[in-house]
Formats: C-alpha cells, sequence, structure tokens
C-alpha cells in the first residue's frame, strides 16, 4: 500500500537508501510516530510527463501496476487540473481493507518539472462498513523531463507518508509500503514503455495549485 502520514514531518531522519533494482530506487526517513516516509524514484526512457499523466488517467488499469490497489474511482473533475479520487487498497490479512478519498493537483514548477500533489480529503464520501478510512496522507509525482546523448528521458520521483489508521503495526505497515513502492515503480516503467494504457481518458492538465492546502 503506497501510503503516507503528515504528523511530526519536522522531526524526521535523513533519507536512507531501501533498496535498488533494476534501475529504480527506493528510500525512507523514519518519523518519531515511528511512520516510514517513502521516496521511490525511476527513469524512463523514450516517454514524457503527458505519457505518465494518461497512464495515471486510465483508472481501469490502476490495480494492474499500483501495488496493493483493487480499484480507482474519479468522483469529480474540479477543474482541468484537479480531481477527487477514491481509491481502495487491499491490506494483508487479517487486517481490515483501507480506502481513502484524496484531492490532487496538475501543476508546471518550471520548463522541465511538473508535480501532482495529492492529499486526503474527508467528507466527499460515505465510508464502508469494516472498511478503514484513510485520512491522514500527503504524497506528490514529481516529472522531470531531460536527456542524454539524445534520448528522452523521464525520471519518475514519488513521494508518500501515510497513516493507515487502525490497528495496524507500524513496522508492518512500513514494511509494505517499501515493497509496494519498488513493485508500483518497476510496474510503471513497464506499462509507460509498453504503453499499454487507455488513451481515450480525460487527462489532467498543468494549472494553478497555490491553494492546494486549503482543500
Amino acid at each position: 500500500m503506497l501510503l503516507f502520514s503528515a504528523d511530526a514531518i519536522s522531526d524526521v531522519q535523513h533519507w536512507q537508501l531501501w533498496k535498488q533494482r533494476d534501475g529504480a530506487s527506493v528510500y525512507y526517513k523514519k518519523h518519531d510516530n515511528g511512520i516510514f516516509e517513502v521516496q521511490a524514484e525511476i527513469t524512463v526512457e523514450g516517454v514524457t510527463a503527458n505519457d505518465f499523466m494518461t497512464l495515471l488517467s486510465d483508472t481501469d488499469s490502476a490495480p494492474l501496476w499500483i501495488d496493493n490497489v483493487t480499484h480507482v474511482k474519479v468522483l469529480e473533475r474540479v477543474s482541468p487540473s484537479e480531481t477527487i479520487v477514491h481509491t481502495e487498497f487491499d491490506s494483508p490479512w487479517p487486517l481490515a481493507d483501507r480506502d481513502m478519498v484524496s484531492y490532487s493537483c496538475y501543476q508546471q514548477l518550471n520548463d522541465t518539472q511538473t508535480k501532482l500533489t495529492i492529499a486526503a480529503k474527508t467528507g466527499e464520501l460515505a465510508k464502508r462498513q469494516a472498511v478503514i478510512r484513510i485520512t491522514d496522507l500527503k504524497a506528490h509525482w514529481l516529472l522531470t523531463q531531460h536527456s542524454s546523448e539524445g534520448q528522452s528521458l523521464l525520471t519518475i520521483t514519488y513521494e508518500i507518508y501515510a497513516n493507515p489508521g487502525g490497528a495496524i503495526p507500524y513496522w508492518l505497515s512500513n514494511k509494505v509500503g517499501l515493497k509496494s513502492a519498488m513493485h508500483t515503480l518497476l510496474a510503471l516503467k513497464l506499462r509507460l514503455i509498453n504503453k499499454t494504457y487507455q488513451t481515450d481518458q480525460q487527462v489532467s492538465q498543468v494549472g494553478n495549485c497555490s491553494h492546494t492546502n486549503k482543500q
């Protein structure tokens, strides 16, 4: 489960490398409350930020590459750059499954970078019985376009900190979060290279995210 909690963000360690595999790197910081903030990064050849956003907009295929996700649905398009999304997660037995409602906004940072910021949003959808709602989450996808020896490259950096809620022990949620980040990035790379996603979905466009923190 790719997740992330927002208490005690000031008192954290420096990034520590957890694992590198097939071009993907996963790092973590441990917060005072015991929860890991996770950072994962991978570079993909011959794709663009728009390719990534197109894949992300194909919500039907999300469970095929986002680890432990079983369902994703766009509840509302607030603007061309803003969405409200419901995501369902499969938790390891015997833990209860999780879900979350999130607000996201896509913005241009500079000539080579765009960023999709994601935060938990409450009050948008009734909670389901026996499913724990994640209400403490902040994350982002940073997309950096560059080139090397004439080859177009996209570096994708994902950072997330989420409190899974409920009775799940943090040592277990931290372990799941690290593994999920690695599995997700490797699956993401394959889908981008092979272009195995629908291109007829509405794709978020860059816009103004200055009010994101007010959501």
